[in-house]
């Protein structure tokens, strides 16, 4: 399956300068998210949505054709 990553901040160092924080990445069929994060090293303690609807839980099955964002944590204030 297919899933579309958009990632920000600091995370886009993780990827390509010329992929400008995107990348569409190939996972097998019924792979949690912690999968994807896997894949690209991403650290836990980030915040990231999947489809526009924020998530937290990385046991999370993605679909083909999901997009997943990647954020840095907010700060508190």
């Amino acid at each position: 399956m297919r899933i579309r990553v958009i990632l920000y901040s600091y995370l886009r160092e993780k990827l390509p300068v010329e992929s400008n924080g995107r990348v569409e990445l190939e996972l097998p069929e019924g792979s949690p998210a912690a999968a994807l994060f896997e894949q690209l090293g991403l650290p836990g303690q980030v915040a990231w949505a999947v489809n526009g609807i924020a998530r937290r839980d990385f046991n999370l099955i993605l679909h083909d054709g999901d997009e997943v964002r990647v954020f840095r944590p907010g700060a508190g204030g």
